[in-house]
């Protein structure tokens, strides 16, 4: 992914955890299906896995161009939640967008 652009991706999954309360595998596996299935999260899922991937080796913070109400160290662990339910979900169908 050049760039950045993973932090947009990255920002589209923080923005989409607004209005989710606890951030547990439960949520991941929610996201992860929306992901997989193209709803609301559209990029599908290599693009939002590819972009898990960089910000878990991200040394910067993830949580600070968007209001939210988790924490840094609560959605990093999130994004670890989400990467295993989206590889638990493997293979992804191809579709096209």
């Amino acid at each position: 992914m050049p760039g950045n652009d993973w932090k947009g991706v990255v920002n589209q999954i923080l923005y989409g955890l607004i209005f989710t309360r606890v951030l547990d595998e439960a949520a991941a596996g929610r996201m992860a299906d929306a992901m997989v299935e193209r709803r609301n999260l559209v990029a599908g899922p290599r693009v939002y896995a590819a972009a898990i991937a960089q910000a878990r080796r991200h040394r910067g913070p993830l949580t600070d161009e968007l209001p939210t109400p988790h924490g840094e160290e609560e959605f990093r662990v999130f994004l670890e939640l989400l990467a295993t339910q989206l590889d638990a979900r493997r293979p992804w169908r191809r579709t096209i967008s």
